[in-house]
């Protein structure tokens, strides 16, 4: 009769426990969901390369470069909430803004940067 009570309690923890132990990767998988899917587009026929450089990125004008497709250049980021200032670097060493923004600032140094913000 004590191996019945023992094999109950023991089946009773067990399904306490299985559900706390999930919560963390579920946890995860919320924060992980968060910000919005962002698609940057620049359209430049004589362009060899284009990247995007922004706060989101340290401002590298390398790593996130947008794929053509003919005359058209872009590139889908997932960015969580918050402000985001960027620019566009044509093969590797013009800076422009984003002509489809309809929000941008000057950067301090005579540049002007696109303001994104992702809600």
């Amino acid at each position: 009769m004590w191996i019945k009570s023992l094999a109950i309690m023991i089946i009773a923890l067990l399904c306490l426990l299985v559900p706390w132990g999930c919560a963390p990767s579920l946890r995860q998988n919320e924060v992980e969901s968060r910000g919005s899917l962002v698609r940057f587009v620049y359209v430049n026929p004589k362009a060899q390369s284009v990247c995007v450089s922004g706060s989101f990125n340290h401002w590298s004008d390398e790593s996130h470069c947008l794929r053509r497709d003919g005359s058209t250049w872009s590139l889908v980021l997932s960015l969580p909430e918050g402000r985001y200032t960027y620019g566009f670097v044509i093969d590797g060493n013009t800076w422009e803004a984003d002509p489809g923004a309809t929000l941008s600032e000057g950067d301090g140094f005579g540049k002007t940067n696109s303001v994104l913000t992702v809600e």
